[in-house]
């Protein structure tokens, strides 16, 4: 895949997540309906932390994390284990934003390089390059807007994005 073209997708995914988010309150972000390990902040809080993590470990570079970030939103974490302070949507949306341009400045020219260590999802399929996680952590991204517009529908939102 071509560096610009998978660049523009990480641009346009990025920008859905950002409306979805713009059209969320605090309190639909907060609630977790039934059925759901997590609620709408955590989702958004994830798919900051997750990409961040995946495409650090991969390459050995440094991540970009507020502190407290990864407590809160990597897997296996739970709202109902949270404090009782945490990131409000414009902080979330503050991290979002910046970290596309950032990650594509950091990567731009590098895709076809090997990680340290290849990122083995299980089931035969490894990823070894840095275009491939990258892709990965794209579908990520949009499985857990898939969950965001779940978790609003299930709390009678129509304005999902």
């Amino acid at each position: 895949m071509k560096e610009e073209s998978l660049f523009q997708q990480m641009r346009f995914v990025r920008k859905r997540s950002l409306a979805a988010l713009d059209a969320t309150t605090e309190v639909i972000a907060g609630a977790k309906p039934e059925g759901f390990l997590n609620n709408i902040r955590w989702n958004f809080g994830h798919i900051f932390v997750s990409q961040e993590n995946l495409l650090a470990r991969f390459t050995g570079e440094e991540a970009f994390i507020p502190e407290g970030y990864i407590q809160l939103f990597n897997g296996g974490t739970s709202p109902d284990e949270w404090p009782e302070e945490v990131p409000r949507l414009p902080d979330l949306r503050k991290e979002l934003e910046s970290q596309t341009e950032r990650l594509i400045q950091t990567y731009e020219g590098r895709l076809s390089e090997e990680g340290e260590k290849p990122f083995d999802l299980g089931g035969g399929i490894v990823f070894r390059t840095l275009d491939e996680v990258l892709n990965f952590t794209i579908w990520h991204e949009g499985l857990h807007q898939g969950t965001i517009s779940a978790m609003k529908r299930a709390q009678g939102v129509e304005n999902l994005f």
